[in-house]
């Protein structure tokens, strides 16, 4: 058997029909090309996630609240909430303590609640930041945060409580169009801010977040609960430790006599890390399940048009078996012609993806958030499911093909 013969006279066959075998492989291209996109996209957004989490292996996060990720402890689960109402730990004097006390901190940060306030810019309302965003004054410096414009708050603007404010890259052009906006004037609640500084773009809703120095959100919004601590250790192999030290320090200073009263969480980066891997995983086969029911709809066109392929092609089947064609080598010629079509159409699909990525990665025309990545095993899954959509649809027609009796094909009219 001369596979390659084979080959030939399916290309053939399909050059022969272009249009049909065009139309025929459509719902292929269209199959694989949703099929290849949403895995990229769900690849991109694992990816993303893990860089943003990822970055600092070394924290321990402490959210005010039994209920969040990985339970008091980092274990997981929900647990119930506070009974008894220990000290508050969100607040800068235990910041303090933690760096003195705990060991192995390199350093640990205080996060404020996001509030929001109504904000006018030349008589205009402003609608584009999603949030205010009280820190304290080493803040930007422990987060690695870098400015492209302007300066980071000072001493004096805390100790003085200055109407400043800092924001995030994504506002600025929305917001001010070409102008410089470092010493612009914001109305914020009322209150005239002057604008000190941009950041770089750090992607997700970071970047439409405006900063103001928690003194100057207590003053003039009353704002100054405290919802979060980031504790950082020294070195990534010490984070598992620091989160029991911290864990017990944290209990002494509630003041409570029973660790099922407290009213705080803790986890590490790797303990979210495992919850979005799980996610993104079921997000993951949740998109390759619409991408399958493409590929099926493009099957079953297959299978269609290689069943009308077979009906007119009749005549050659019964020659070709009258001259000695056995019919595995029938079956064989369809089933090839089946799989080279899905395989051409899985070839364009995958170049126009990577077109398609190429353009959203360029341009971002739906966002600096949205991230899709194509690498080789989308690539590989996606080449193998159109040669086996090839074979599982094009089995049919070629059965069908393989069981005709030469007698009957010769005189079929």
């Amino acid at each position: 058997m001369n596979i390659l013969l084979f080959i030939k006279q399916a290309i053939s066959s399909i050059k022969s029909n272009k249009l049909r075998s065009f139309l025929s492989a459509l719902g292929i291209i269209i199959g694989i090309l949703s099929f290849v996109l949403m895995l990229s996209f769900g690849e991109g957004t694992k990816a993303q996630i893990k860089q943003s989490l990822g970055a600092a292996a070394n924290v321990v996060n402490v959210m005010k609240g039994r209920d969040g990720m990985g339970g008091m402890d980092g274990s997981g689960g929900k647990s119930q909430r506070t009974k008894k109402e220990g000290k508050n730990i969100f607040t800068e004097e235990i910041v303090a303590e933690i760096k003195q006390k705990v060991p192995n901190v390199s350093k640990a940060i205080l996060g404020y609640n996001l509030f929001y306030a109504p904000t006018i810019y030349k008589g205009k309302k402003v609608d584009q930041i999603s949030s205010f965003n009280p820190v304290t004054q080493d803040f930007f410096k422990d987060k690695g945060a870098k400015l492209i414009l302007g300066s980071y708050f000072g001493q004096d603007d805390f100790k003085e409580r200055r109407k400043v404010v800092i924001l995030g890259n994504k506002l600025v052009k929305p917001i001010f169009g070409n102008e410089n906006p470092i010493g612009q004037k914001l109305s914020i609640g009322g209150e005239i801010f002057f604008v000190g500084g941009v950041l770089e773009e750090k992607g997700f809703e970071y970047d439409n977040y405006a900063f103001m120095p928690n003194t100057v959100a207590k003053k003039f919004f009353g704002k100054d609960d405290g919802n979060k601590l980031e504790v950082y250790s020294k070195t990534e192999d010490q984070v598992d430790q620091l989160k029991k030290d911290l864990n017990y320090f944290l209990f002494k200073k509630t003041a409570l006599e029973n660790y099922e009263d407290v009213d705080y969480s803790l986890s590490t980066n790797k303990d979210l890390l495992k919850q979005v891997e799980q996610f993104t995983k079921q997000f993951t086969y949740f998109l390759v399940g619409i991408g399958a029911i493409s590929l099926i709809v493009g099957g079953i066109g297959i299978m269609n048009i290689t069943l009308v392929s077979v009906t007119e092609r009749t005549r050659e089947i019964g020659i070709r078996k009258a001259i000695g064609a056995s019919n595995f080598s029938v079956l064989f010629q369809f089933l090839i012609e089946s799989v080279i079509l899905t395989f051409l159409g899985s070839t364009i699909a995958i170049a126009l993806s990577y077109l398609i990525v190429r353009f959203v990665d360029t341009y971002k025309p739906l966002g600096p958030e949205l991230a899709i990545v194509i690498n080789m095993d989308v690539l590989i899954i996606a080449i193998a499911v159109s040669i086996t959509i090839g074979v599982v649809f094009g089995i049919m027609p070629a059965y069908k093909a393989a069981r005709l009796k030469p007698i009957d094909a010769l005189h079929f009219e």
